[in-house]
């Protein structure tokens, strides 16, 4: 479903695993989810520091975090949306990196949002310019459509983030030509390995739906090298009704995640493997 530049590549690159634990969605991929912005916390000294130069681009799909030991790498799909203030502030005191998926549509529509999140020390990362799946699109994801997705969105987050796009997410988990277009790029494309199925929850904060989400989100099984899907915002096409723009349970379920995984001792990390804890 998605749910995923830069403020950052890191200046020491980092090698990618390109291992699948577990494989990730194909052309059956589900939905992901965009809102409107707020005022975004401002960046802290505990936040990993900007970068200029992107790691070479994985051969295939990147399904897990980079770094040695257990590390973890949370992402966020689908923005910039309103819930990026109260992201940004869990993740400052908790003091963890994250990777955000933005699309382009509205990131041209939100540029001090995006400008925020690379301030913050986040990984700004291309999630296509339009959010549409190769069903909504007439002939499907062909190469010349997705580098156009690719570049439009590029182009728009570089001019505000002034930092190389080094990740590409294609929406839903599509895969269909997806490497070709990302390759002749030279990025690299992301899918994940955990997914914590926020784009499923009712439109106000419950109980049940907090630890829905906590424990999806932490159902590594034996992983030691997670890519966790999580969203910040909505955009794709479908109804409210089937999937949801409302992210309080995801803002309540994240402090829950970040400890569950820091007391089973994985190390947080943002795509490029950056880590505050390194």
């Amino acid at each position: 479903m998605l749910v995923l530049v830069l403020s950052a590549c890191s200046v020491l690159p980092v090698a990618l695993s390109t291992s699948v634990s577990p494989p990730a969605p194909t052309s059956t991929g589900t939905p992901r989810n965009t809102g409107t912005p707020s005022a975004l916390a401002q960046p802290t000294a505990t936040t990993p520091s900007p970068t200029t130069s992107c790691p070479p681009p994985a051969a295939g799909f990147v399904t897990s975090a980079p770094g040695t030991g257990k590390t973890v790498a949370l992402t966020f799909d689908d923005g910039p949306g309103p819930d990026d203030a109260a992201l940004l502030q869990i993740l400052a005191a908790h003091h963890v990196p994250a990777t955000f998926f933005l699309t382009g549509v509205h990131s041209a529509a939100q540029p001090a949002q995006v400008q925020a999140l690379a301030q913050a020390g986040e990984l700004v990362a291309d999630h296509s310019y339009d959010h549409r799946y190769p069903r909504e699109v007439p002939g499907g994801w062909t190469v010349p459509y997705l580098l156009d997705q690719i570049t439009r969105t590029n182009a728009v987050l570089t001019s505000q983030t002034k930092a190389p796009v080094c990740f590409f997410r294609p929406p839903g988990g599509f895969e269909d030509n997806v490497l070709k277009a990302a390759s002749a790029e030279g990025m690299t494309a992301v899918l994940w390995s955990v997914d914590s199925s926020d784009w499923k929850q009712p439109d106000h904060v419950t109980a049940a739906a907090t630890q829905a989400i906590v424990a999806a989100a932490t159902n590594v099984g034996t992983q030691t090298h997670p890519v966790v899907l999580l969203h910040s915002a909505k955009a794709s096409r479908e109804p409210s009704s089937v999937v949801s723009p409302f992210r309080g349970n995801t803002l309540a379920a994240l402090p829950q995640i970040i400890d569950w995984y820091a007391t089973h001792g994985y190390r947080f990390v943002d795509l490029t493997g950056r880590s505050t804890g390194a």
